[in-house]
């Protein structure tokens, strides 16, 4: 059904019913009066039964322009109102009284206020005192009433009870119908949300839904620790690769790196070529000092994970092994929405943003090179070695650096990590990291590589 018409059915049908009520109070009249158990004077009621609910059409207009919240209210008070005159009308008889109250009851179920209800019965009784002032206060003997007024009662209240199932069915499908439109709407927002979140960070898109941040231009100026790395020598390494390889090999490295970032709480600012973006700071912090170690200790794992991604890359066939250039700096930056309405870019903007390009820019493969405003907010977490200061593109004044050689915690003789690397050989594991039920099996795989070793003569 076309949503005018749904809409045209949901707003005519409770006026079919109150104009339906109405007409059975008429016959009601009609059928006392041929039947002699009311006056004449009864007669001149049975136009109201007409007029009446065509006339509160009107009512409910200005009732929708005025007190829009007010109107099944105020149309349903007036139906009690109506009653109340007719129950006096009727000369109290019982069987029309009773049905009068039944409709009346009838359409109330649909409201299920107390409160409401109250008032209706209240103006019932006061509108029924009142008009046994203009009709008389006798009551008509329940014995004389006649059949046929009793059958019309009936059926007429039968009638109105079915006609009012058959609209609550329709109503109810409408609302079904409405129901699983809605479903389906929110169902293929869900579908299209998960597709356009993938090109969001998972903060950003998290403080959206959320409804903590507005998709507005704005930014704001935060203390960040910024993260940017390449891989050496990517074009010239890749240049005689096949573009499916190419991909294929790149994916793999921005998935691993990005599965790395988000587990510390980065926010994956964007991809450039073969190059990463990332800062901590923004739009969720811990503060600056454990910003600032999540994101160099972000960039250990990531180098220790290079170790492992080089062997897949050789088993891929890339003959000359790839390396990555990693420069991290902390220091202040405009962070937020830059561009227009209809097309903004949550980024970075600032000379530290341009510090962390640099810094990689001069770092050996596989080199962490850090800031000395880092290396103050990490130095007792994380081992670091000077650099002296450097010159940098674009930096007037020389830069402090140093080099990330590792966790503190991993140095020593009592060290966690164990790693080698050599042509056809890499080995890295992290002993805190190896469960009870899988040191047998890790034990007999290096013997068994140690076997195989020993027993193959290599020329």
């Amino acid at each position: 059904m076309p949503d005018a018409q749904q809409k045209h059915h949901t707003a005519v049908m409770p006026q079919h019913t109150r104009m339906l009520a109405y007409i059975i109070a008429g016959c009601i009249f009609a059928a006392g009066v041929f039947k002699g158990y009311y006056g004449n004077h009864v007669i001149a009621i049975i136009p109201l039964t007409v007029l009446i609910p065509w006339s509160m059409g009107w009512l409910a207009d200005w009732l929708e322009n005025n007190h829009p919240d007010q109107v099944q209210s105020g149309l349903f008070l007036t139906d009690a109102t109506a009653v109340g005159f007719g129950i006096a009308a009727a000369g109290y008889s019982m069987v029309p009284s009773l049905t009068f109250v039944s409709l009346l009851m009838a359409s109330a179920m649909a409201f299920g206020n107390l409160y409401l209800l109250t008032l209706a019965g209240f103006c019932t009784l006061v509108a029924s005192l009142l008009g046994g002032l203009v009709f008389g206060l006798e009551v008509l003997p329940y014995a004389g009433t006649p059949a046929e007024l009793t059958f019309v009662a009936i059926a007429g209240f039968a009638a109105y009870v079915g006609l009012s199932a058959f609209y609550i069915r329709e109503q109810s499908n409408a609302m079904l119908r409405v129901k699983n439109e809605m479903l389906e709407q929110q169902e293929q927002a869900i579908q299209l949300s998960r597709k356009l979140v993938k090109y969001l960070p998972t903060q950003v898109w998290e403080s959206i839904f959320s409804g903590r941040r507005d998709a507005r231009l704005q930014n704001h100026r935060k203390k960040l620790s910024i993260f940017f790395s390449d891989i050496k020598d990517f074009t010239e390494t890749t240049d005689e690769m096949s573009p499916d390889a190419l991909t294929e090999m790149l994916n793999y490295y921005f998935d691993q790196m990005s599965k790395i970032a988000l587990r510390y709480g980065g926010t994956i600012d964007k991809f450039i070529g073969d190059a990463i973006l990332i800062f901590y700071g923004d739009p969720t912090t811990k503060g600056a000092k454990e910003d600032a170690l999540a994101c160099v200790s972000m960039a250990i794992d990531m180098r220790k994970q290079l170790q492992v991604m080089r062997q897949k890359w050789q088993s891929m066939g890339i003959e000359k092994p790839l390396h990555v250039r990693m420069g991290i700096t902390t220091g202040y930056c405009h962070v937020g929405n830059f561009g227009c309405e209809s097309r903004m870019d949550y980024t970075i903007i600032g000379r530290d943003a341009n510090l962390a390009s640099r810094l990689q820019s001069v770092a050996e493969p596989d080199e962490i090179l850090i800031s000395n405003d880092t290396y103050l907010l990490v130095r007792d977490r994380i081992m670091c070695r000077e650099k002296g200061t450097v010159r940098l593109r674009g930096i007037a004044n020389p830069v402090q650096v140093w080099e990330v050689v590792d966790f503190r915690a991993d140095m020593g003789a009592v060290t966690t990590w164990i790693e080698h690397e050599l042509d056809g050989f890499a080995m890295l594991m992290d002993i805190n990291k190896v469960k009870n039920y899988d040191k047998d099996r890790i034990v007999k795989a290096l013997e068994g590589a140690a076997q195989k070793l020993k027993d193959k003569r290599i020329v």
